[in-house]
């Protein structure tokens, strides 16, 4: 109660897979939040006072009431929704005009459209002083991580925040599969998928976070929607081996079983697309999206998704002009609408 009458800030998810939800938050927890942030972006390769490239969705009206913060903070905004072939064309010339040092901060779906252009083009690497790249918001895919290493010069890492608390883990530049979590300021367990009980080191399960530091709104046992794998170390130290999306979005097999979700980029062995995606719409019943020129091998592929789906699944092919964004600026690969509505 003492924090009612403290200046606290609202702030939201980006309501993804339903209606925003906001969370209060005192400005000792705000300061936290941005100490947070210093700290797993130095863990990155990134510096104060180093240009960062944010690829996000901006609001329509964020060039008149926040350029000036923009400038002194030293950050470009880029939004998703401003990626076409000649767009992107433009950003590069723009990033190799300039030697600065630089890093980049933004969704995996908008470096997949990035790297898409730079491979149409035969590009050569753009040499333009990256020093880290950091993706956030979806799964970092390998078709990303060396695509960016050989345009930009720099491996990629994936960060793992939410807008209702802030930085959770970020993967370890060191090796991959390796979330370091920000202990610190949250307390992370793992969850059995219909019990409230944590599971054990290496299963999988729901991601449930207390945060340690928002006295205005205290979030205790947060169940983030969100699945992964917390494993140990050699020194008995917790860090999440695996961050697989939210839980609506996980697909399953015919007999039930879940389906690891980067089975979806097994795609991309059958041709190059502009965007794809894996949906379960029944419990037996799938389709696989295609934004594509070509024709594919499709009883081939059939074959191979059979094999993780089960031979008595109905697949789908679908060929289609686009695979639309979500209002939150993100695009899913992998969406189960099937599960979500029992």
């Amino acid at each position: 109660s003492k924090y009612k009458a403290k200046n606290c800030v609202l702030v939201s998810t980006s309501g993804s897979t339903g209606a925003p939800f906001s969370v209060l938050q005192n400005m000792s927890k705000r300061c936290r939040n941005t100490g947070d942030n210093l700290y797993f972006s130095y863990q990155s390769g990134y510096e104060i006072g180093q240009k960062l490239i944010y690829v996000k969705i901006w609001p329509d009206n964020y060039k008149h009431n926040i350029l000036s913060r923009f400038w002194w903070q030293n950050i470009y905004p880029k939004s998703v929704f401003q990626l076409s072939d000649k767009e992107i064309e433009v950003f590069i010339k723009e990033l190799r005009l300039n030697s600065s040092k630089k890093s980049f901060l933004g969704y995996t779906s908008a470096f997949t459209k990035i790297c898409q252009h730079l491979d149409k083009v035969e590009a050569d690497p753009v040499d333009t002083n990256v020093q880290s790249i950091i993706t956030m918001s979806e799964g970092l895919n390998d078709y990303v991580r060396n695509r960016m290493k050989k345009y930009f010069g720099v491996s990629p890492i994936s960060r793992y925040s939410n807008n209702e608390n802030g930085i959770l883990a970020q993967e370890d530049r060191q090796g991959r599969s390796k979330f370091i979590i920000n202990s610190a300021s949250y307390f992370i367990e793992v969850f059995d998928f219909y019990k409230d009980v944590p599971v054990s080191p290496g299963e999988r399960g729901r991601i449930i976070v207390t945060d340690l530091h928002n006295y205005a709104m205290p979030i205790i046992r947060y169940d983030t929607g969100d699945i992964g794998v917390v494993s140990l170390d050699k020194n008995n130290i917790s860090y999440l081996s695996s961050i697989e999306g939210r839980k609506l979005d996980l697909i399953y097999d015919t007999k039930g079983g879940i389906v690891p979700s980067h089975v979806s980029y097994k795609l991309c062995k059958y041709g190059d697309y502009k965007q794809f995606q894996l949906v379960q719409y029944g419990e037996k019943s799938y389709k696989i999206k295609l934004n594509t020129d070509k024709k594919v091998d499709e009883a081939t592929m059939l074959e191979e998704f059979k094999g993780y789906l089960g031979q008595n699944a109905r697949i789908d092919i679908l060929y289609v002009d686009e695979i639309p964004l979500l209002s939150s600026g993100k695009r899913r690969e992998v969406t189960n609408t099937y599960h979500s509505k029992l």
